[in-house]
């Protein structure tokens, strides 16, 4: 019964503080982090996403279950490729360190 309301309570200051929008976010989001030393144009399943400045990071919230196809651009040349499958709520991170 005490592990019941011990975990009620922290449930509760989870919700309370400033991050239960991402602890309790249904969707599925692209975390981009450019480490490499130039822009890239990120596609997603073939449609242009955003361009990312060298060392900057960008989201796209709600990419959506399922598979995707991800692919970082740099003047038409591919840098680099990923397909994955996201889950409900599941968040892909994904840092690209050359051009």
């Amino acid at each position: 019964m005490a592990r019941g309301i011990a975990g009620l309570l922290v449930l509760a200051a989870l919700l309370s503080s400033g991050c239960s929008e991402d602890l309790l976010d249904g969707e599925s989001d692209l975390v981009f982090l450019n480490d490499s030393s130039c822009a890239v144009t990120v596609f997603v399943d073939g449609r242009e996403a955003f361009t990312v400045q060298s060392g900057a990071e960008q989201i796209l919230d709600g990419i959506g279950t399922g598979a995707h196809v991800l692919e970082a651009i740099k003047g038409g040349t591919v840098v680099e490729r990923r397909t994955i499958e996201l889950s409900q709520g599941e968040d892909f991170y994904w840092t690209v360190d050359r051009c």
